[in-house]
């Protein structure tokens, strides 16, 4: 995965966890008994995301990675999943296409490399702790439209005392947050002002490093409050899907996904 993404960081714990999520759905391509490519999905059962497919660059241009993709597609057809997602960098997305992938809009990864203080904690959003998940992951499966509830309790291991929610003048679920080491995401509220409460608790925690995050084009809001925060544009993905129904995830909500990888 290194070598294939060019970069000198691991991600063996970002890894780690998401064999936790869907132990069986991760595989390594050989070459001579050599790692030569990976990919994985995560299953939701109405709907898989697919992430981290690379190909070591000693192997690149042998038809490695549409062996993986064909392969990934196929496990999942077998568990009758009926929509597959992913978020395709320019140089995937030609690989996709052929695969039967439609191009929905843009996503994008932003990100804020100066250190500035930690923000103080905004005395609107509440600390969730491991004990009192169920109404967030009930508030999520609404917004994602499919019931995530096994990686949201990862990431609850994960990161204990990194994750907030927001109520409205109700009391009612109005957004959550999780904090990563160096990622915001999942991300997901009801309006403006209430992601904007939700940033502002985030930010009030140390990172280690830059900050990054993914968030669809289609909220616009949510890329306005991110510039002003001091986000900028890293990269530009595209939002893909193959299967036989559009997809029930409400973009517009989504103010930061958990990463590339799992949606």
């Amino acid at each position: 995965l290194k070598s294939a993404v060019r970069q000198g960081e691991s991600r063996i714990t970002e890894l780690q966890l998401y064999r936790k999520v869907q132990p069986d759905g991760w595989f390594l391509a050989l070459q001579e008994g050599k790692p030569a490519g990976m990919v994985g999905a995560t299953n939701y059962k109405t709907l898989a995301y697919v992430g981290m497919m690379a190909v070591h660059q000693e192997y690149q241009r042998q038809g490695i990675g549409l062996a993986l993709m064909q392969h990934i597609l196929a496990w999942l057809a077998n568990r009758s999943v009926p929509l597959v997602l992913l978020d395709a960098s320019d140089k995937g997305r030609p690989l996709y296409e052929k695969l039967g992938f439609n191009a929905y809009d843009p996503t994008y990864v932003m990100r804020r490399c100066d250190i500035l203080p930690p923000n103080q904690l905004s005395p609107h959003a509440q600390i969730v702790t491991v004990q009192d998940p169920d109404v967030l992951f009930g508030y999520d499966r609404h917004v994602f439209g499919a019931d995530r509830s096994r990686l949201l309790r990862a990431l609850f291991n994960a990161f204990p005392g990194r994750v907030f929610l927001v109520r409205d003048e109700r009391g009612l679920m109005a957004g959550y947050l999780f904090a990563q080491e160096s990622r915001i995401g999942p991300w997901v509220a009801e309006s403006p002002k209430y992601a904007d409460i939700l940033l502002q608790a985030a930010l009030s925690l140390p990172y280690q490093g830059a900050v990054s995050l993914v968030v669809p084009e289609v909220n616009r809001d949510g890329i306005d409050l991110l510039r002003r925060s001091g986000f900028e544009i890293a990269r530009i993905n595209r939002h893909m899907g193959k299967g036989n129904s559009t997809s029930p995830i409400e973009r517009r909500k989504i103010y930061g996904q958990t990463s590339l990888a799992v949606g």
